[in-house]
């Protein structure tokens, strides 16, 4: 158990977090009812509560239920944007992008675990498309390319994917040996800035949430941070504090812990 700080002079407009490893706990499971309750003292607040994923809004909506109609959504690390349920915003990669990513990739998909089994694209995406060759296939709306390696191998296949394609795309570890590869300037807080220009909020008024690389920009960009305390070092020495492990629900904690001296 981690002793929760903050800084107690901060006036916060929007909340925001990441899910895997941050809000889910262990089992990928999150506590809806105190979720609801805390949702309850936001908005009494006008404070807006944005979930930032790597995901895709068909798990979003499997996980959250009927709470994403009282939430924002920054999906895709930022390439697709959901207010209450409605999408509001996208960005698609341009074609010669699609092209030159899938001639780089070529003939190392299934080493690469590019391509995903039936069995775990289920998990995460209702709807598939199944192809023999990614390159014969007319991709024209690509928001971003994922790939899973082993965990201890994926900071040297990021950095080699980042070297290729300099200035063009940025891959990003986002955990468990996960890779996300999203067009260069494109992530969590290139989001969360859309969101500041529509909502009028300066970055210190955010508080925000993460464990993972793909959370860095995201936290560097927020007024007050919190790394959780399973997050990767990288992740812990950029944020302003650390927050109790997602097993022990920290972003809840931390947050319900600002409500309440908001009360005093």
């Amino acid at each position: 158990m981690i002793k929760i700080e903050m800084d107690k002079k901060m006036t916060v407009k929007m909340v925001a977090t990441d899910m895997d490893g941050t809000l889910l706990d262990g089992q990928g499971q999150l506590d809806l009812p105190r979720l609801t309750t805390i949702l309850d003292e936001l908005e009494k607040r006008d404070i807006r509560f944005v979930v930032a994923t790597g995901n895709e809004i068909p798990r979003m909506r499997l996980l959250l239920g009927d709470l994403v109609e009282r939430m924002t959504l920054v999906v895709a690390n930022g390439a697709r944007i959901f207010e209450k349920n409605q999408l509001s915003m996208s960005s698609f990669w341009e074609a010669g992008l699609i092209r030159d990513a899938l001639a780089y990739f070529a003939g190392r998909e299934r080493e690469l675990q590019l391509v995903m089994t039936k069995e775990m694209a289920q998990l995460f995406h209702k709807r598939m498309n199944f192809v023999p060759r990614l390159q014969d296939y007319p991709f024209d709306k690509v928001l971003k390319m994922s790939m899973m390696v082993e965990e201890a191998a994926a900071a040297e296949h990021a950095r080699l994917i980042n070297q290729h394609f300099a200035g063009r795309l940025s891959a990003v570890a986002s955990g468990y040996g996960a890779i996300d590869i999203l067009q260069d300037g494109m992530h969590k807080a290139w989001g969360l800035q859309q969101l500041m220009a529509k909502w009028q909020i300066q970055s210190s008024e955010i508080m925000a949430f993460g464990d993972s690389e793909n959370d860095v920009e995201m936290l560097e960009l927020a007024g007050i941070s919190y790394a959780m305390e399973n997050g990767d070092e990288r992740v812990k020495k950029v944020a302003d504090y650390l927050a109790p492990a997602n097993t022990e629900a920290g972003v809840l904690q931390v947050i319900e812990q600002y409500l309440e001296e908001e009360k005093e």
